[in-house]
């Protein structure tokens, strides 16, 4: 069952429900009224007949039965029948089809002053009236035939008009939930257009501020989100290729040349150094292909850590008098940090880890006394880093396309790299909230600035 068939099922059996108890109400309503209404005038008929009967037994001293009965209305009732008592529960008065009233009926009568109740196929309704220093029992008893039939009349258009108007609910609710589905209805269409080839393509909608707009917004941040992945792996996959092309080649041709006649042992070994070198720098360039693909990807940021900076900066630096020993790495803090908090970031450690350790081996690969000076300093809200180097220095015409993989400076000729490391360290840095600046002068050094926010 779908939703507008569920829809509509569930609206009409709500309104349904609403209107049968409307028309309940409606119908108990009008036959208390008439009930009332009935009581009423057999009350003042029977208040009637009693004073009739009261000035007619003045006059002599015999009780009447059977007194002339007064015009009635046979508009509201048929075969009115009264029986009037004294207080000592003799006969006053009896229309001859009148029926005696049972003593218990009597004794209810005594007991509530007025009491109505079913007789046969009409209506009796028995009461107490003081009338001229004396107390009177009065049951008056009739058939409301015509509020009968308007009784009965109201229940057939109550019941008529329900079903006309449940079939009219139906009706409606499958035309108005159509009617409000529609917009839904629009937006699977337009998702079914969307394939890997145009997944740049985005849903609409006509009011962006209700719930629909809503749910179309929401859906096409994730189709962005999607797109960025998409992009994210094809860059990977066309970066990878192009880069892995040319060391991969000149393994492949070094090892055929070497095969192609016997050398000698300090040939081989010659060559099995450079096909060594190649390698590790086919597995340097993996590496940092994996970490910028990782770097792009948000999701890596769903459970942040509390990253002390400090001892991230001391971690590269011993990594680093490990491996490439003949770099030097100073490391100098403005003021002596107390609190904690102004030296931690939320963030990935091995992220920042990659980043930081990305910037002192640029500082270090390009500048001649292979040294790199960090000076760390601190504020209420953010951790600030200066990478210091006295190398090449970047161009100014280079200084806006640093951030952009795989671009190398024309004065790096000759330094390996491959340009993925400062892409790298500006997206790490973006997805840790912070800021990167850099200022270079040709030949006189570079200054990387880093700017994270702190706990504090």
């Amino acid at each position: 069952m779908n939703i507008r068939t569920r829809f509509t099922l569930l609206f009409a059996i709500i309104v349904v429900i609403i209107l049968f108890f409307f028309s309940f109400a409606i119908y108990y309503l009008s036959e208390n009224f008439r009930q009332n209404d009935f009581h009423s005038r057999l009350q003042d008929r029977a208040i009637v007949r009693l004073k009739l009967v009261v000035e007619e037994q003045s006059k002599s001293e015999n009780i009447f039965y059977n007194l002339p009965q007064s015009n009635k209305n046979t508009h509201s009732s048929l075969q009115e029948n009264i029986i009037i008592f004294d207080h000592s529960l003799n006969i006053l008065y009896k229309d001859s089809l009148a029926e005696i009233p049972t003593p218990d009926n009597i004794k209810l009568v005594l007991q509530q002053k007025i009491f109505p109740y079913p007789q046969n196929n009409n209506e009796t309704i028995g009461f107490v009236y003081p009338y001229k220093d004396k107390t009177y029992i009065l049951f008056a008893s009739a058939h409301d035939d015509y509020g009968k039939k308007f009784i009965t009349n109201l229940k057939k258009i109550l019941l008529f008009r329900g079903i006309i108007m449940m079939l009219i609910i139906v009706f409606c609710g499958w035309f108005f939930v159509g009617f409000f589905l529609r917009p839904i209805s629009k937006l699977v269409q337009q998702a079914d257009k969307i394939t890997y080839s145009n997944i740049n393509y985005r849903l609409s909608t006509a009011n962006k501020d209700d719930e629909i707009g809503k749910l179309t917004s929401t859906f096409n941040k994730m189709l962005d989100r999607l797109e960025t992945s998409f992009k994210i792996q094809k860059r990977f996959v066309s970066n990878a290729s192009h880069e892995l092309r040319n060391p991969l080649a000149a393994i492949s041709g070094q090892i055929d040349v070497s095969l192609m006649k016997d050398r000698s042992k300090d040939d081989y070994k010659q060559v099995l150094t450079s096909v060594s070198k190649d390698i590790k720098n086919i597995i340097t360039l993996s590496n940092n292909l994996l970490e910028l693909a990782n770097s792009e990807v948000e999701t890596v940021f769903q459970e942040l850590d509390e990253v002390r900076i400090d001892e991230v900066l001391w971690s590269i630096r011993e990594e680093f008098s490990k491996l490439k020993p003949d770099y030097a790495v100073y490391i100098n803090f403005d003021t002596v940090v107390e609190n904690e908090k102004l030296l931690t970031c939320k963030g990935k450690e091995h992220l920042l880890k990659v980043a930081f350790t990305n910037l002192i081996d640029n500082a270090c690969k390009f500048s001649e006394d292979k040294k790199v000076q960090i000076n760390v300093t601190t504020t209420n809200q953010n951790i600030i880093l200066f990478f210091i180097d006295q190398g090449i220095g970047i161009p100014d015409a280079f200084l806006n396309q640093i951030f952009e993989p795989f671009f190398r400076g024309k004065n790096t000729h000759g330094i390996p790299g491959n340009g993925i490391g400062l892409s790298l360290v500006y997206r790490i840095i973006k997805l840790h909230s912070g800021k990167i600046f850099v200022r270079s002068k040709i030949n006189k050094g570079t200054t990387v600035e880093i700017v994270l926010p702190n706990l504090c």
